[in-house]
């Protein structure tokens, strides 16, 4: 598994993890041709290994990323969305106005103003509709813990999780791809294998499997069985 943390850089949310490829030129790696045979044949295989486990690594730490934390998240904003719409009189919340909700108040883009008027409602609907632990909160610490996600470093808005969230799934991606093209690469490189002995047995363009089909039956000619005899 690899170490995975996030950092953000003039705004810009970046993922970090400890796999870390060198900058690979993707047509240096894919392409192929005769006179490379021999080492692309003695490298082709740990390389396509290590990227596949490359592959397997970035997944893992999405699929983890979005069951340890992501769920959590909104399993925690919801909860205060719904007090929220409670405190405002809704009586039954549905569960897209929960979503929207959500999505208002933890925004990037929302004020200081109306997150505290936020708070305000969903605190007043805690003390008739939360939990024991709730009630005896004042509004300040109900609002801490509210925004609990907001205040970590770095803040968890939501539009930060929709980031970290599209660029891990963009990585695996990427990668995932290039397993494939490999895969594809190893397949055309058994081709060019039979078509480059086939060229130095001088059996012209007939593939190996085809020369031996054609031995075979010279031998079977040869030995009487063709002939009935």
């Amino acid at each position: 598994m690899t170490d995975f943390s996030i950092a953000i850089k003039n705004g810009q949310v970046i993922v970090l993890c400890t796999d870390q490829v060198p900058e690979t030129d993707i047509i240096d790696l894919l392409e192929f041709d005769e006179s490379k045979m021999e080492d692309l044949y003695k490298n082709h295989a740990s390389i396509q290994a290590r990227w596949e486990q490359i592959a397997i690594n970035l997944k893992n730490d999405f699929d983890r990323f979005e069951e340890e934390f992501v769920k959590k998240w909104w399993a925690h904003n919801k909860r205060f969305a719904k007090l929220y719409l409670l405190g405002q009189g809704e009586k039954n919340p549905t569960v897209d106005a929960i979503r929207d909700t959500t999505i208002l108040m933890t925004s990037q883009d929302t004020s200081t103003e109306d997150r505290s008027t936020f708070a305000y409602f969903a605190h007043k609907a805690s003390l008739t509709k939360g939990s024991d632990r709730d009630i005896q909160l004042s509004l300040d610490e109900f609002e801490n813990k509210m925004y609990l996600y907001l205040r970590m470093n770095p803040s968890w808005y939501f539009e930060t999780l929709t980031s970290v969230v599209k660029t891990m799934e963009k990585n695996y991606l990427t990668v995932h791809n290039i397993c494939k093209r490999l895969e594809s690469r190893s397949f055309h490189m058994k081709e060019l294998k039979d078509l480059l002995m086939a060229k130095e047995s001088n059996i012209g363009p007939m593939t190996l499997r085809e020369n031996r089909n054609k031995d075979q039956l010279e031998k079977d000619i040869a030995s009487g069985r063709l002939l009935g005899m």
